[in-house]
């Protein structure tokens, strides 16, 4: 007899969980949450399954980011997903930064995942972010305003220069998922 995959026993605790229970314990907990903390979940599990080795130097990669804060400033984590073109994921970076905004925290993500990338000295990179503020004031779109973003904005600006070829673009939240729940891990974690 074969195991049971983690997959597979993840989708046998969904299906045999009471959230209506779950949700009657905290009124913070609805099913819809309890079905993207799943999501999320899953998305972990399949990105970990059988991490192919690192890319042969000079080859392109993926970075997927993402910044989360419980509060406008509150408790922040960032979450950084590399992969080769082919979408498999060869890190993972989930990080407590501390008290922070949504918007540091999505600047921190991204530093962090290009910071990384180059490690694997890329012949080109494509940035993929769900923050659209970010996206367009890294490309020059939208000026940078707030005090608190202009060194990072900087920053992240100067690691970007040292890529031979990059480009970042806005991608929807649903198509960021497992960044996303690595950010969140990161808050979670630091919050127990």
């Amino acid at each position: 007899m074969r195991g049971i995959s983690d997959e597979e026993l993840l989708e046998l605790i969904r299906k045999g969980m009471d959230t209506a229970k779950v949700a009657a314990g905290d009124r913070r907990v609805t099913r819809k949450r309890l079905e993207r903390f799943f999501d999320r979940l899953r998305a972990v599990i399949k990105a970990k399954a059988g991490k192919p080795p690192s890319p042969a130097p000079g080859g392109g990669v993926l970075i997927y980011t993402d910044g989360a804060s419980r509060g406008n400033p509150g408790r922040a984590g960032i979450g950084v997903v590399i992969c080769d073109r082919k979408q498999n994921v060869l890190e993972e970076i989930s990080e407590y930064i501390g008290e922070a905004t949504n918007n540091v925290a999505e600047y921190r993500a991204l530093i962090r995942g290009v910071e990384k990338a180059l490690e694997y000295c890329p012949k080109e990179v494509d940035i993929f972010c769900d923050s659209e503020l970010l996206v367009k004031q890294l490309n020059g779109q939208y000026k940078v305003r707030a005090p608190s973003i202009l060194p990072l904005h900087k920053e992240a600006k100067g690691l970007v220069a040292k890529l031979p070829k990059w480009k970042i673009r806005h991608i929807r939240r649903e198509k960021n998922v497992l960044a996303d729940a690595l950010a969140n891990k990161a808050i979670d974690t630091r919050s127990d």
